[in-house]
């Protein structure tokens, strides 16, 4: 039986036992939690390590900065797009309006946090230190300035860089290895999460997730679609069909990062992408190209100001969009982190970090509908740089079939 398969057959029998177990899940929440750990766990090497020799075999400086280009635009571009599909769900349905929540006394929005010290947070004072962490962001930083140091030292540096590949090639396999206990862990996610949430979902939030769900829709089929036909210039469909397993696995985890080793197999397998231009594209979209969390975060902080009764004037809607941007940017690929930063802009907005309570109880399916997109859109960008840079195997890529 394909892995694929295996995982889908989690998934159905994880909604199934939920349903049926309802909140007692204990165990199985401690089972998906160590599998989710067993992801993480090959995050920081395989991000340097693909960093890192992506980098270095991108020999002309020139070409480097053509790529890195065109990867930073268009993930700014379609993060842009994504937030605007968002606001116009939201303003569109209004899950939150006839909620008229009123926030206790003595409650109301957070201290402000500063976005400037954030965004210098990412540079690194010790890198083994953001490896034991697991801070991804100071882990690109790291091995951005690694890559040009071997560069620069040319032949002296080719030990390292030789090791560094070994490593990347070590990191692959030990991904199949963890990959064979996906459906089990798939299975317990899913199974926590619906036993979580239950039958008992309030109207108003049942709404707030049909805004993301069709938000999300609506980028996939009008951005993507459209970036792979018109400015890839390759067929729709085969990319859905290569990129399978990752969609699977990113809807189950709720995880950019734990789904990038899975995402660059399928980059390189499937879809015939160079190995350098999927391990470079793939791996910093994995953190900095948040598309489907850009998304959530708009819808949401829009809901719970609906929720309360607070008016979004066009400037608060301006602070939206930079504050959604920033904080997509720096949003970690893990379950949850979205509501962690979800904070920066209710902060930034002015509206009560006491609605991130309000939608906790949705983030799981914020989570899934989002990380796919999220993992989507940097294969996307991948296809496309590759196809500009003509490191695309095309007949691979058209040939491909759902059951590969």
């Amino acid at each position: 039986m394909k892995p694929w398969l295996k995982i889908l057959i989690g998934l159905v029998l994880g909604v199934v036992t939920g349903l049926i177990l309802n909140r007692q899940v204990e165990f199985l929440s401690l089972v998906g939690k160590a599998f989710i750990d067993l992801l993480k766990m090959l995050v920081g090497l395989i991000v340097f390590s693909s960093l890192v020799t992506g980098m270095c075999h991108i020999n002309d400086p020139k070409k480097l900065g053509r790529i890195g280009a065109r990867t930073l635009i268009f993930y700014g571009v379609t993060t842009l797009i994504a937030i605007g599909f968002g606001l116009v769900m939201v303003y569109a349905i209004q899950p939150g309006k006839n909620l008229n929540l009123t926030l206790a006394d003595g409650m109301g929005s957070g201290g402000n946090l500063s976005l400037i010290d954030f965004i210098f947070s990412i540079v690194p004072s010790n890198p083994f230190a953001s490896f034991a962490e697991g801070n991804v962001l100071q882990i690109i930083v790291f091995a951005i300035f690694f890559a040009f140091a071997i560069t620069l030292a040319k032949e002296k540096a080719k030990p390292i860089l030789h090791f560094i590949e070994s490593i990347s090639e070590v990191m692959a396999n030990l991904t199949h290895v963890v990959m064979r206990f996906a459906p089990y862990g798939v299975f317990a996610l899913m199974a926590t999460a619906v036993g979580a949430v239950g039958s008992k979902i309030i109207l108003p939030l049942f709404w707030a997730v049909v805004c993301i769900f069709c938000a999300c829709v609506l980028h996939v089929v009008i951005v993507f679609a459209g970036s792979l036909k018109g400015l890839a210039k390759v067929d729709i469909a085969p990319f859905f069909k290569g990129m399978k397993d990752a969609i699977i696995v990113a809807f189950t985890t709720s995880s950019s990062s734990a789904t990038l080793p899975v995402s660059l197999e399928c980059a390189r397998d499937h879809l015939g992408l160079s190995p350098d231009i999927s391990g470079f594209v793939l791996s910093l979209g994995s953190t900095i190209n948040m598309n489907g969390t850009a998304i959530g975060q708009a819808v949401l902080s829009i809901f719970i100001a609906q929720a309360y009764g607070i008016e979004i004037t066009p400037i608060s809607i301006l602070i939206l969009i930079f504050t959604t941007l920033i904080s997509a940017v720096g949003t970690a690929g893990i379950p949850g982190s979205g509501l962690v930063m979800l904070s920066i802009v209710l902060n930034a907005m002015g509206l009560p970090l006491e609605g991130i309570g309000i939608v906790a109880a949705i983030d799981r399916f914020r989570d899934m509908f989002g990380t796919v997109v999220n993992i989507l859109g940097d294969a996307v960008a991948a296809v496309y740089v590759a196809k500009k840079e003509g490191q695309i195997d095309e007949k691979k890529y058209h040939t491909v079939t759902w059951i590969s």
